[in-house]
């Protein structure tokens, strides 16, 4: 990314300090709920709540909290201040590092590392700089913590939220020198997640929770091994359960249709169902384990080689076996 158009702020009466930053290649902002502009990253309101734009999948490896940690950082926020809202879905938001809208790669961080570092930095700066015409003084007279500007010499305070509107107007620094790594406070220490109190009361929205209201959901009971074949099934059971509507035969299985995923669930595990196991009916962990010890046991291709391990004086050989099931790597919730 060039830094030129990197930051960009702005705020109707009223409305806070609104903190843009434009990514190389995008379009026209997409809307965003509550009239935010879409690239924005950091909204801060007069309440001092600190809102933090994630423009990654939350898929529980912790974007909702890492990405705003690094604004936080630079903007020395409070952290139990900080907020974070998903982005919509537009190219504007595209993953510099895959070059398409996208989470994956551990590319996360590593992609908001600089532009969210300098976007809390820069609303920082224009913070102090709304302090320093307030009280008067110089910004170098001004320091922050814990979502407050300072005046060192007299002791003066002002809360970010009180500063907000006044900070919207102030022009938009560039080159805003980053914390050194030694200075940090948030980044690469333990924080309470953002997301967590949402996933424990229900709140949370996952794609599963998409969708038209009062739309049906259907979940299909398959063969319980490859290649097997429905014989037969009871109904019954299924559609005893609350929310069921219907259970029908389809392809590949057994077909519960029901109000929800849950009752979905619950129905498609009541199923009486009746199986052709097939081919492969012997097939399981332990078979496919002694396939594998047998297979390497006829040896292999070597991709590379260099040295000679065996000839370091002294020779001190460790082995070791790990083994993990024979499982697809696409079992992430729907």
């Amino acid at each position: 990314m060039e830094r030129r158009a990197f930051i960009r702020a702005a705020a109707g009466a009223g409305a806070g300090l609104t903190l843009a930053v434009m990514l190389e290649g995008c379009s026209e902002a997409p809307p965003v709920a509550g009239g935010f502009a879409p690239n924005a990253w950091v909204r801060i309101g007069p309440d001092g709540i600190v809102t933090v734009i994630v423009d990654r999948s939350e898929m529980g490896q912790g974007v909702s909290t890492a990405l705003p940690m690094l604004v936080a950082e630079e903007l020395d926020a409070d952290w139990a201040m900080v907020r974070y809202q998903f982005a919509a879905a537009n190219e504007a938001y595209y993953n510099p590092m895959m070059k398409v809208q996208a989470t994956g790669g551990s590319t996360s961080v590593r992609a908001g590392w600089l532009p969210l570092r300098q976007a809390g930095a820069a609303a920082r700066a224009m913070l102090v700089a709304a302090a320093a015409a307030r009280w008067n003084v110089g910004v170098e007279s001004c320091r922050t913590e814990m979502s407050q500007v300072i005046h060192q010499a007299s002791g003066r305070r002002a809360s970010y939220g009180a500063l907000a509107v006044a900070a919207a107007g102030m022009p938009v620094p560039t080159d805003v020198p980053l914390k050194r790594p030694a200075d940090f406070r948030i980044i690469g220490r333990p924080v309470r997640r953002l997301d967590l109190e949402d996933k424990v009361t229900g709140r949370a929205q996952f794609g599963l929770d998409a969708g038209p209201r009062d739309a049906l959901v259907a979940l299909v009971a398959r063969p319980p091994t490859f290649g097997g074949k429905l014989i037969n099934f009871d109904p019954d059971p299924a559609l005893a359960v609350p929310g069921v509507k219907q259970v029908f035969r389809a392809a590949g299985g057994v077909a519960v249709v029901a109000t929800s995923f849950w009752a979905a669930r619950t129905g498609r595990n009541a199923l009486r169902v009746i199986w052709n196991d097939g081919p492969a009916a012997a097939l399981n962990d332990a078979s496919i384990a002694r396939e594998l010890d047998r297979l390497l046991a006829e040896g292999g291709t070597v991709a590379a080689s260099a040295g000679d391990v065996r000839s370091v004086s002294p020779a001190t050989l460790i082995e070791a076996v790990f083994e993990v099931p024979y499982l697809a790597h696409a079992t992430m919730e729907p």
